[in-house]
């Protein structure tokens, strides 16, 4: 299975963000980003959590200098900061949209969820090699 094209490279302050959620310090990042190492999506996706998280923590409403925030004001906030759409939004946090990434065991190689379940964990090449004929 190939890797995911990169659709976009992160921001400054999505840089920032993810050095503080990642635990990774701001240089790394930035160099790994220039260099288009990242997957951006899957961080993309992290970030879109955590900010949600952060903003709602299970309340009906917030309350942040003495102004009262919506659960749909929140959403349309994340909406706006990512440029993603309402159903992105609703796959992003429902789990829809699961970008879980598997690798063999053996070699490292990534591969897809079915593949990784029905072999215990290898790739289809690693698999086959322990097979007895």
């Amino acid at each position: 299975m190939e890797a995911p094209k990169i659709k976009y490279i992160l921001r400054e302050r999505d840089i920032l963000k993810a050095s503080q959620v990642f635990n990774i310090d701001v240089i790394t990042l930035r160099n790994m980003n220039d260099q288009r190492l990242l997957n951006t999506e899957y961080i993309r996706d992290v970030l879109v959590r955590y900010d949600y998280d952060k903003l709602t923590r299970g309340c009906k409403y917030l309350v942040a200098a003495n102004k009262a925030y919506t659960f749909p004001e929140v959403m349309k906030a994340i909406m706006q900061e990512y440029g993603i759409s309402k159903q992105t939004l609703n796959s992003i946090l429902h789990g829809t949209n699961n970008r879980t990434m598997h690798f063999c065991k053996l070699c490292g190689q990534r591969v897809s969820g079915k593949t990784f379940e029905r072999t215990g964990g290898l790739c289809s090449n690693c698999h086959s090699e322990t097979l007895e004929l």
